[in-house]
């Protein structure tokens, strides 16, 4: 009997270890005591799917992040390093954690400062962003944040593209719609497409997206040209502009490197595209169509090693008809859209996060507000923002003044509709230029 019963001891089954749940959340003490909101969060998970909810104190990092996702409910940014570090540990050895940042809107100027600090250390990644007043709110957020996240939150870049030393700045990308646009810029860079149109509104990131391009050419350098700036109608003038010339070619002249030249195998943004007409055209019809190009006054050709990205704030029906359609199909472009700002929600979060440290870290005597008001930040969301980043931003300074003069410690919405009457009218005569074409 003593052998029979060691026996069937030895064979019985081993202790079955207890899965991780696929959502684990990490809160303060007020979030825990909204029961009804903790009970529609747990009905958004897939079934049979667990849910962990505990305090911040309660479970270690490193127990949280083997989770598929982790949220962080309304804690301060500064105190989730350790939870955002163990999910980019996880993600190291090869598991597709997302950390989901929720916080109120009162929270945004503390978000911006650990945004900002986490990718000035290049330990941002893995990241959804939500922004919302309450348990309930987050709740029916949620499975809108549960995805994966397979590309970089940041594209670090200069502040200015061709100057040496340049200071780096932040290129947020939280949004799948930005996501998608980023993977596909990655498959052209990879695999050989050089010639490129970029088409966005105004301000939404066209030479960001270009500049990570060329990031992931990893050859030559990057030149930008703003057609419509540099367009005089003189051919002679825009060909020593993108080809060059050579010493002699007109009466004074020394020898100038040209655009194309300069980006050697690089990249050459021509920005302001829609200005591709005229002597421009000729001059780009001369290189697109051999490959090859021939800087003013010079006898011998050049070839044209460099990859070219042509941006545009117009749409594709307005470039077509602005000029000859043998030469555009010329252009041989692929086209990368540009998501409008309207349509990426935790972009808006991590612009206007970022932009409200930074101006409160410039204060001295006005007391910095720290975030807005829940109607100041649905105005916001609800905007169309036909100036995209650069409108978002323009209304964002002067809210931050008018509310600063003033003393309080939130943008309220008062502030952002008189941002809003001076940066981002409801109606203006450029819209159509964007929009219809």
């Amino acid at each position: 009997m003593f052998g029979l019963s060691s026996a069937r001891q030895r064979t019985s089954p081993a202790a079955v270890a207890i899965p991780a749940p696929y959502l684990s959340v990490i809160a303060g003490i007020e979030p825990l005591q909204d029961r009804d909101g903790l009970d529609l969060l747990r009905q958004q998970l897939p079934e049979g799917r667990a849910c962990d909810i505990s305090g911040t104190d309660q479970r270690s990092a490193g127990e949280v992040a083997k989770s598929n996702y982790v949220l962080s409910l309304f804690c301060d940014p500064d105190s989730i390093d350790a939870y955002a570090d163990a999910v980019l540990t996880a993600r190291a050895a090869g598991a597709e954690t997302v950390l989901i940042v929720a916080i109120r809107p009162r929270q945004l100027a503390s978000l911006g400062r650990w945004l900002d600090r986490r990718a000035n250390a290049g330990t941002l990644s893995g990241t959804r962003l939500m922004l919302a007043d309450d348990v309930m709110t987050v709740a029916r957020q949620l499975t809108d944040r549960m995805q994966p996240v397979r590309e970089d939150n940041v594209i670090r870049m200069p502040q200015s593209t061709e100057l040496q030393d340049s200071p780096v700045r932040n290129f947020f990308s939280f949004s799948p719609e930005l996501h998608a646009l980023v993977a596909r810029i990655r498959g052209y860079a990879l695999n050989g497409i050089n010639r490129a149109y970029l088409l966005g509104g105004p301000g939404s990131g066209k030479t960001s997206l270009a500049y990570y391009y060329f990031l992931l050419r990893q050859r030559g350098r990057f030149v930008s040209v703003n057609l419509a700036a540099e367009n005089t109608g003189d051919k002679a003038a825009v060909k020593s502009l993108l080809c060059g010339h050579v010493s002699g070619a007109f009466p004074g002249a020394g020898a100038r490197t040209g655009a194309f030249t300069h980006a050697r195998d690089g990249v050459c943004f021509l920005d302001e595209s829609h200005e591709v007409s005229g002597a421009v055209m000729e001059v780009l019809m001369e290189a697109l169509d051999n490959g090859q190009y021939l800087p003013f006054g010079a006898s011998a050709k050049q070839s044209l090693d460099c990859a070219l990205l042509f941006a545009t704030n117009r749409g594709w029906a307005h470039l077509q008809a602005t000029v000859n359609l043998d030469e555009f199909t010329r252009l041989g472009a692929a086209v990368l859209e540009v998501p409008e700002l309207h349509k990426r929600e935790e972009d808006m979060i991590a612009v206007t996060a970022t932009t409200l440290a930074r101006l409160g870290a410039r204060c001295t005597s006005w007391i910095a507000p720290v975030g807005c008001s829940a109607e100041a930040w649905n105005r916001l969301r609800e905007c169309r923002w036909h100036g995209n980043v650069r409108g978002l931003v323009r209304v964002l300074e002067s809210a931050f003044v008018d509310t600063a003069i003033s003393g309080s410690d939130l943008l309220a919405v008062g502030e952002i509709e008189r941002g809003l009457h001076r940066w981002e009218p409801v109606t203006h005569h450029s819209h159509a230029i964007y929009e219809a074409s």
